[in-house]
């Protein structure tokens, strides 16, 4: 008799041990094709928009020659503005104290000549 409670306990053991594997393998196949499905959708949504052209308004071009200005302290063209990140991107309040002490730290000093 107890041998065959044995040989159940571990049949039943076996099957558990399958069971949930087989579980996991579908979650896997699952997300694997999920995954693929939004990469498929992310690649023709930035095919969509490679062909448009960007735009930008006169005021904040303006505005952007102005912040050269400053920094270079007297004339400087602008040749290309690009954004650095899309347009409906939510920046955390790391990511932004982050990014200004970054460039803070970045600050052109104007040399003066020695004589």
């Amino acid at each position: 008799m107890d041998h065959n409670f044995g040989l159940e306990i571990t049949l039943v053991g076996l099957t558990v041990v399958f069971v949930a594997l087989l579980v996991i393998v579908g979650a896997v196949a699952l997300m694997r094709r999920l995954d693929e499905r939004w990469q498929k959708s992310e690649e023709a949504a930035d095919e969509a928009a490679f062909g448009k052209s960007p735009n930008i308004d006169y005021t904040t071009v303006v505005l952007l020659s102005a912040a050269v200005a400053t920094i270079f302290l007297g004339r400087a063209r602008i040749r290309s503005v690009r954004r650095l990140l899309p347009t409906d991107f939510v920046a955390s309040p790391w990511s932004v104290t982050g990014r200004s002490v970054l460039q803070g730290s970045h600050v052109i000093s104007k040399h003066t000549p020695r004589s």
